[in-house]
């Protein structure tokens, strides 16, 4: 038979609440220089929270050419423009900013037009006109097939160009006009890149869209938070709800301070891997309270910094396992997950180090503060075992 292996000692005696006052002083700072960073650098927010256009591409052959293509794409018209590799050298990603329905968007949807069509053809706006409207001019008739290579060529949808003779108004709404503009940028793009690229993926997303996502992405964050603290409350006592409360608003402060510092874009995935990493570090809160509330009656003559010690180092194995296994799964996602789950990962990595930390020293150190008293809760206990006896002796 074989021996299980511990690769931890069950029975520690570290006194960890003895550096709760350095604790509190370190994460403090580090709490504040992360709102710091937020706003004086900001933080690099991706398309679903900004708005734009996001193109993912990949070279047809060798590696791509960063200088290059950044030289074309600044010729196109489109604004500000920027690219990265994405996950490997053959890889980019090119961000276009929010294009506006003005004149600039119509001219280049007029040359994808002659491009296309061939002389004679092109689109401008209506003039005298405080619509989006566009007026289509053409060398001769437009018929059916040629009205949907035309719509095809500029990004419209098929319903809008009507066969007619020239000229003939495309009726749009202002708002509708920038929204097509948007893909007038991508056929723009993706025209300027035929040959050398291959475009796996292209996302658009409107300034309004993005500023609801992160107003509800906020929101949901904070949601999250308040309901956590209440559960640990009704479970526990409100200290304990107060003392994870202060928990896991440091993680989550601290995350995103991380984001601030690394430029690290913070998307949807970002926004998941905060929600995530709450509910990992009360995981670990939950379960050193726990043990709290069963010292509680084991070891009447503990004070309560002698019994969150006993109790942390308890549990100090089963939190460490815990944090060493999930730490190996997030760093196989860094490194084998791509650039798509890259934010996620690199949160998820952090939250695994810092929610560990947290449930340690934090949580414990905050319910120090929180005047809780373990004679009361142990009286309160004792109270509740009585009833629940007397409870059965009158039963029938």
């Amino acid at each position: 038979m074989f021996k299980p292996v511990r690769l931890l000692p069950t029975k520690t005696n570290f006194d960890f609440l003895g550096k709760r006052k350095l604790a509190l002083v370190l994460s403090t700072i580090i709490n504040i220089a992360s709102i710091v960073l937020v706003f004086v650098v900001g933080l690099n927010f991706g398309i679903d929270f900004q708005g734009g256009i996001a193109i993912e591409a990949k070279t047809l052959k060798g590696d791509a050419d960063l200088a290059e293509t950044r030289r074309v794409a600044g010729e196109l018209g489109l604004g500000e423009v920027s690219l990265q590799e994405f996950g490997a050298k053959d890889t980019i990603l090119i961000r276009i900013q929010r294009q506006r329905g003005d004149a600039a968007c119509v001219a280049n949807a007029s040359r994808l037009l002659s491009k296309a069509m061939g002389a004679g053809w092109s689109v401008k706006p209506v003039a005298n006109t405080q619509s989006g409207n566009l007026e289509l001019a053409a060398p001769a008739r437009v018929s059916d097939d040629q009205a949907a290579k035309v719509a095809a060529a500029v990004g419209l949808s098929e319903n809008l160009v009507r066969a007619g003779t020239s000229p003939i108004t495309i009726a749009l709404e202002q708002d509708q006009r920038d929204e097509w503009c948007q893909q007038v940028a991508i056929l723009v793009a993706r025209d300027a890149l035929t040959g050398t690229y291959e475009f796996r993926r292209t996302e658009s997303v409107g300034p309004k869209v993005g500023g609801e996502l992160l107003s509800t992405g906020i929101i949901s964050v904070g949601l999250v938070l308040l309901a956590i603290a209440i559960y640990v409350w009704v479970r526990f006592e409100w200290q304990f709800g107060v003392a994870a409360l202060v928990a896991l608003v440091h993680d989550v402060l601290t995350t995103v301070g991380l984001f601030a510092i690394t430029q690290l874009e913070f998307n949807l995935t970002a926004l998941a891997a905060l929600l995530t990493i709450a509910g990992y570090s009360i995981n670990d809160t939950v379960v050193v309270f726990d043990r709290v509330r069963e010292n509680l009656r084991r070891y009447k003559k503990l004070s309560l910094i002698e019994l969150l010690n006993v109790s942390t180092n308890e549990t100090l194995a089963r939190t460490l396992m815990t944090s060493g296994t999930v730490f190996l799964a997030v760093m196989a996602l860094v490194l084998f997950a791509g650039p798509v789950l890259y934010s996620f990962s690199i949160a998820m990595l952090w939250g695994v180090i810092v929610g560990t930390y947290s449930s340690i020293w934090i949580a414990n150190a905050s319910l120090v503060y929180m005047n809780f008293r373990p004679d009361r809760a142990r009286a309160d206990d004792d109270e509740k075992e009585k009833g629940g006896a007397t409870d059965v002796q009158v039963r029938p």
